[in-house]
C-alpha cells in the first residue's frame, strides 16, 4: 500500500523534472510533509486491515466455540433424557416390592428384575469440553453478556448440583446403605442377562423395617433428582434457543 502511494509519488516527480525548472525549496518541503503522510496512511490502513483480520478471527473462533457449546449440550440432554427413563423405571419397580410387602402378596419371578434394579441407578453425564475450551481461551471471547452468564450458570450452578450434590446422595446410601444389606440378603441370579436378583428370604423381608425404609428412602431421593433433572434438561433446551438465535444474528 505504502510502495503505491510512493510510486505514484515519484512519477509527479519525475514530470515536473522533465517538463518544468527545478522547484524551490518550500516546494521540496511540501513533498518531503506529503511523504510523511503517505507513510502515515499506509501504517493507519495497515493497522486498520489487521484489527479487522483480528477481529474476524475472533468472531469465528466465538462462533465455533458457541456452535461446540450447542453440540454438547445437546449430547448431555439426550444423556439426561435416558437418564430419567431409566430411573423413573427403578422407582416403579422399587414400588412393584412395596405393593407385594403391603398386600402380603407370595413372590413372584416378576420380582426378580425389580430386586436387580435396587443398587441401580443411573448416573448424570454432561459434556464439558466445550466449557473447558471456552475457560481456556478466557470467557471475554463470548461478546453477548448475558449469553456468557447463562453459559457460566449452566455449566457451574445447575449441572453440578446434578453431577456433584445429586449424585453424591446416590452413592452415599449405596455404599454405606444399600449395597452391604443387599449382599447381605439378596443374590443375583447367574442366567446370563444380568438384571435379574432374588431375596434369600423374601417372607422374612417383609417384615424388615430396614428394608422397607431403604425402599422407601431410595423411592424418595430418585423422585427428587428426577425433578432436578427435569430443571436442568428446561434450562437446556433454553440455553440452547438462545444459542441457535445469537449464531443466526452473528452470521448474518
Amino acid at each position: 500500500m505504502i510502495k503505491f502511494f510512493r510510486r505514484i509519488r515519484f512519477e509527479l516527480m519525475e514530470k515536473n523534472k522533465t517538463g518544468k525548472p527545478a522547484l524551490p525549496a518550500g516546494r521540496y518541503l511540501k513533498y518531503a510533509i506529503g511523504e510523511i503522510l503517505l507513510v502515515v496512511i499506509g501504517i493507519l490502513i495497515a493497522l486498520q486491515i489487521n484489527n479487522w483480520n483480528e477481529n474476524r478471527k475472533t468472531k469465528k473462533t466465538e462462533l465455533n466455540l458457541l456452535n461446540e457449546v450447542q453440540i454438547n449440550l445437546e449430547a448431555t440432554l439426550n444423556e439426561f433424557k435416558s437418564d430419567t427413563i431409566y430411573n423413573r423405571q427403578t422407582i416403579d419397580y422399587l414400588n412393584k416390592i412395596i405393593y407385594y410387602i403391603d398386600t402380603d402378596l407370595p413372590y413372584d419371578k416378576e420380582l426378580d428384575s425389580a430386586f436387580a434394579t435396587i443398587p441401580l441407578w443411573a448416573s448424570p453425564f454432561a459434556y464439558t469440553s466445550a466449557y473447558k475450551s471456552i475457560q481456556d481461551k478466557g470467557f471475554d471471547i463470548i461478546k453477548n453478556k448475558d449469553l456468557k452468564m447463562n453459559i457460566q450458570t449452566m455449566y457451574d450452578v445447575t449441572l453440578n448440583r446434578l453431577l456433584i450434590d445429586v449424585d453424591k446422595v446416590e452413592w452415599t446410601m449405596s455404599e454405606s446403605t444399600v449395597n452391604p444389606f443387599f449382599t447381605k440378603h439378596i443374590r443375583i441370579i447367574n442366567d446370563g442377562s444380568l438384571n435379574k436378583a432374588r431375596p434369600n428370604n423374601f417372607e422374612s423381608l417383609k417384615k424388615n423395617d430396614e428394608f422397607i425404609n431403604i425402599l422407601n428412602q431410595l423411592i424418595r431421593e430418585r423422585t427428587k433428582s428426577i425433578l432436578y433433572y427435569r430443571q436442568a434438561m428446561n434450562s437446556i433446551e433454553n440455553l440452547i434457543d438462545e444459542i441457535s438465535n445469537e449464531l443466526n444474528l452473528k452470521d448474518k
